[in-house]
């Protein structure tokens, strides 16, 4: 894990965010946004709030930048069947008190703490109820910085034939969802941001697509993907430089085989089609034993928590 970091933090990027999966169910997450914050390099961390405690709240605080938590519906009936996991909704509102509390608490002792931000992924179930939520949400947590919806992207589980025709939203519902930032940002009180991100700016045929060159994906154990959103990967940090990787990402980018794929997209749903086609193309074997696993599985509700996601 050191090895990594320390690799990170040798390409001098100008932020560092960290998801997952779950992020604090990593044993050395302390050490590593530690390790972060020495040198000066702004840290958001994206968490499920599914294992959490004042004292992880706490230590979020005084060291990250923001901590973001993730939430899918606007009531647990949506999130929780969203998330596949009983209990999931109530932990991450349950995480945003605990941190916004905090928060206030250290800020009225002067002490510096992390911003506090809540990010919504809007599927087509939970598209309804959202005006309520920024209501209630911004309500019921003083010391919220912000909201931002986005919509659901083909990326890993979102790419299964199911969860397209059900959850994805059409053209037409996104559309909608930006044109209804204004009248969100309306029903947020306490100060509460709110922003909606146009999941079209990251289609492949939009003009703002190749901001993507500038980020890096890298996974637990060093690897580096050919980019994001897709399971394909350059090789690792720990064997080569960066920047050679980083070139070989580009090349990727341009293979043609890739460019194809990737230039027949005009849409959510053909994005789930070309990133599936892709992942069981240029994936590792884990990768495609991981997709194999999924294909054709019906999500579940997964009451006993000691269960964890995998996919």
């Amino acid at each position: 894990m050191r090895r990594v970091v320390q690799a990170i933090i040798d390409a001098r990027p100008k932020r560092v965010s960290v998801g997952g999966g779950e992020p604090l169910l990593v044993p050395w997450w302390e050490e590593m946004f530690g390790l972060f914050k020495s040198t000066g390099i702004p840290l958001t961390v994206f968490t499920s709030g599914w294992v959490f405690d004042d004292e992880a709240a706490e230590k979020l605080a005084s060291l990250v930048a923001t901590t973001t938590v993730s939430v899918d519906g606007p009531n647990a009936a949506v999130h929780d069947l969203v998330r596949g996991r009983a209990g999931s909704f109530d932990r991450a509102m349950a995480a945003l008190e605990r941190l916004t509390r905090i928060r206030r608490e250290r800020t009225a002792r002067g002490e510096d703490s992390c911003a506090v931000a809540l990010d919504y992924t809007v599927t087509r179930s939970g598209l309804p109820g959202i005006d309520d939520f920024v209501a209630e949400a911004s309500a019921r947590l003083p010391g919220l910085d912000s909201i931002t919806f986005g919509a659901a992207m083909p990326i890993g589980v979102a790419q299964e034939s199911g969860f397209v025709e059900h959850e994805l939203l059409s053209d037409d519902e996104l559309v909608g969802l930006v044109e209804a930032e204004s009248r969100l940002a309306a029903r947020a009180v306490n100060g509460v941001r709110v922003t909606v991100t146009d999941a079209r700016f990251f289609l492949p045929n939009s003009p703002l697509y190749d901001r993507g060159a500038e980020i890096a994906t890298i996974e637990p154990d060093g690897s580096l993907r050919a980019h994001g959103a897709y399971e394909a990967k350059v090789g690792s940090l720990l064997d080569e430089p960066v920047d050679v990787l980083w070139s070989r990402a580009l090349e990727w980018r341009n293979d043609p085989y890739v460019r194809e794929q990737t230039h027949s997209i005009h849409s959510l749903a053909d994005w789930a089609r070309a990133s599936s086609e892709l992942d069981r193309r240029y994936g590792s074997d884990a990768d495609k034993q991981r997709i194999a696993r999924r294909d054709g599985a019906k999500r579940v509700m997964l009451p006993d928590p000691t269960v964890r996601r995998t996919g």
